[in-house]
């Protein structure tokens, strides 16, 4: 009978070892890497008008309650390309009121919203501003109030967006 004289290699040097430890030590690293991820990295901001109550959530109506007894409506034109808009509010709109403020809200990601100031032109009710940015190509939310946000106008608008005529109203 023969015998073997060749050392056995230690624990760390032994290949199937390895080829069983490489998954498992993998998982630990990217789970670890992903709970720091989650942890650190803050969740993007939900714009509307929720709020909490108790377990549940409850929208505040109000504002569309408001803008429907003033029986406001508006038609909104964007153009893209050139970044105008031009806002023209029907219904009761108070005369001294000389500004509104667009929000274009992206569903998602909180860095494509824009808050633009819209300015009244003397003698009429049509508003003008221009655009911060391009909109991105995705589903937004449009929104119109005014300084005091007594009331305000909203519909969900989709590409293409140029040019985009857009009717808001109280409805919900």
């Amino acid at each position: 009978m023969k015998h073997d004289n060749t050392a056995i290699a230690p624990w760390y040097k032994q290949p199937w070892l390895w080829f069983i430890l490489a998954p498992v030590i993998a998982s630990v690293f990217s789970g670890s890497t992903f709970l720091y991820l989650s942890i650190v990295s803050a969740d993007g901001i939900v714009k509307d008008d929720y709020y909490k109550v108790a377990k549940g959530l409850e929208i505040d109506d109000r504002p569309a309650l408001q803008a429907a007894a003033l029986n406001l409506s508006a038609e909104l034109l964007l153009d893209d390309i050139t970044g105008d808009i031009g806002l023209t509010l029907h219904g009761k709109v108070a005369d001294d009121l000389n500004r509104l403020t667009l929000e274009i809200v992206h569903p998602i990601h909180q860095k494509y919203d824009q808050n633009i100031q819209l300015r009244r032109i003397p003698g009429s009710t049509r508003f003008t501003g221009s655009l911060q940015a391009t909109l991105s190509v995705s589903k937004h939310f449009v929104v119109v109030v005014p300084p005091d946000n007594s009331w305000n106008l909203r519909t969900e608008v989709e590409p293409p967006y140029d040019p985009l005529r857009i009717q808001l109203s109280s409805a919900r």
